[in-house]
């Protein structure tokens, strides 16, 4: 009898339109996401320089400190944000409209109670430490403090969209997402301008306008989600059971956000107490790199996780084992793709971009592009899956240990041994990989897909076009004349080698024909 797998199953016909109508629809998204990422990419590093020179080091410095108090409890939030986003699309997947009414009317009722609960401690404890330990000179405590009570509605404003924000995305309509988006970053260019036309405090006027901004956005997103889906007119009222299905999994969700901003602060304060500052500074550019490069993978991604739920949902376990084999090769051919070329030239484009490079800079950054690799390609569609499942406290638990040893293994060695800093990166990309092991074995049961079925889909295909890269980079990491022209040629054969080889070896048939296919849309 053959292996299962979902290159040999025979569909009926209309589960084979239904595939291929999903599929279109996450190309089409993915596009849109990229495009949205392009221009709000632009808008913020043009908008960023602008506002810091406007409003002079002083008031900025007061800015993002004094909202900085209220966005720190964003950290709470986006586990909430996480929750709802997973138990609509559940609901959505079941195709039972009173359980979408239920569900959101229920998700929505919980971030009231949860935006009272900020107000009360942004008000009580927030307020005494603006006060008491923040250091503002005293002309300018009236403009902090008018600052912070903004942000704390701005805040707010930003809890009660989530649900709504979550149905958009759910629902897929990627569209309305990177409209909104745009919009966004474009009313905040505009607020730049405004700065230097309104005769007001620059800083009072700066915070209001943005609230104003955050107000319209809520406004788009309500009216979209109110016209467009139904469920979003019901009546908000408090499920305790679903209640306490949120919480549950809110928690475990919260303890994996606070393992990985442990494991990425206790890297910092490691690499602080042995080697000073001048080196923080390298693991600061280092991880800039890596978010900017990581965000072209999370966009592809943000498209396809609603259908990885929508899937489990359904109980079509074929479509899920289909969409974990497009999440872990495209994400890896993705971040490949962008990385190889960084990699090859990182210390020709440091020069061109900083003044100045600190030492170890480079170094971080090829370690952190190869943990990109296992954790954002490999790891998140695997992440989406047993989110998917809401049975997510052993695969916290045992990823949240795993991850954490990153930190006690790398302190033994650097209290014992004389060892560079680029050993916790090391140590890093190690554990990584050891987790991504244990995530592998967590998950595949819990969606019921075989260890023999997933290795032949996901990993194999990226063994296929790894052999053949290596040996083509290493060839030319030997052209090493420094100038634009090299970069580009270099870049360009890097490219075109590594899309011929995923092309001919890291896709299926289908998956072939499909790019194929989109490719000739594209050009007529």
């Amino acid at each position: 009898m053959p292996k299962r797998s979902y290159l040999n199953i025979k569909f009926p016909n209309y589960i084979m339109q239904k595939n291929q109508s999903n599929n279109s629809r996450l190309a089409k998204n993915t596009l849109l996401l990229y495009v949205r990422m392009f221009v709000m990419m632009g808008i913020s590093l043009f908008t960023s320089r602008l506002i810091l020179q406007t409003l002079g080091v002083r008031d900025f410095g007061i800015y993002n400190v004094v909202s900085g108090a209220i966005m720190t409890i964003g950290f709470i939030t986006s586990s909430f944000a996480s929750a709802s986003s997973r138990f609509i699309t559940i609901a959505i997947g079941k195709n039972n409209m009173d359980a979408m009414k239920a569900t959101f009317g229920g998700i929505m009722s919980i971030q009231c109670i949860l935006a009272i609960f900020i107000i009360l401690l942004a008000e009580t404890l927030g307020l005494w430490f603006v006060n008491y330990k923040l250091v503002i000179p005293s002309e300018r405590i009236y403009a902090a403090m008018f600052v912070y009570q903004i942000s704390i509605i701005t805040c707010i404003i930003n809890i009660i969209s989530i649900p709504y924000n979550a149905e958009i995305v759910a629902h897929e309509k990627m569209d309305a997402f990177a409209y909104i988006s745009i919009f966004d970053a474009i009313m905040k260019l505009l607020i730049v301008y405004m700065l230097y036309v309104l005769s007001f405090d620059k800083l009072t006027s700066y915070s209001f306008l943005l609230l104003i901004v955050q107000c319209i956005d809520f406004l788009f997103y309500f009216s979209y989600s109110f016209k467009k889906f139904p469920e979003t007119r019901g009546k908000i009222k408090i499920d305790k059971d679903l209640s306490k299905e949120v919480m549950k999994y809110t928690s475990w969700t919260l303890t994996g956000a606070l393992t990985n901003m442990t494991c990425n602060q206790g890297i910092n304060i490691l690499l602080n107490l042995f080697f000073g500052p001048a080196v923080n500074a390298a693991r600061g550019v280092a991880f800039q790199v890596q978010m900017v490069i990581q965000n072209f993978a999370n966009n592809f991604q943000t498209a396809l996780n609603p259908q990885i739920v929508k899937s489990f949902a359904a109980k079509d376990n074929n479509r899920m084992e289909e969409l974990l084999s497009i999440g872990t090769k495209f994400s890896f051919y993705m971040l490949l793709v962008i990385s190889l070329p960084v990699i090859l030239k990182i210390d020709f484009l440091l020069q061109v971009w900083l003044f100045e490079v600190p030492d170890y800079t480079s170094n971080f950054i090829i370690f952190l592009l190869l943990v990109n690799l296992v954790h954002c390609a490999l790891a998140n569609p695997l992440i989406f899956a047993i989110n998917a499942t809401g049975d997510i406290k052993i695969f916290q638990i045992v990823e949240g240990v795993c991850l954490l040893s990153i930190l006690p293994v790398a302190y033994l060695f650097y209290k014992f041994g004389d060892f560079s800093p680029n050993l916790v990166f090391l140590v890093y990309l190690i554990i990584e990989i050891i987790t991504q092991v244990a995530r592998v074995y967590i998950v595949l049961p819990k969606v019921k897909i075989k260890f023999s079925d997933y290795f032949r889909t996901n990993l194999l295909p990226l063994l296929y076009v790894l052999i053949p890269i290596v040996p083509i980079t290493l060839a030319l990491s030997y052209f090493n004349k420094d100038t634009w022209v090299n970069f580009f040629l270099l870049s360009s054969i890097e490219l075109l080698s590594v899309a011929v080889v995923i092309y001919s070896l890291g896709i299926t048939n289908n998956e072939r024909e499909f790019v194929k296919n989109k490719i000739n849309s594209f050009l007529k």
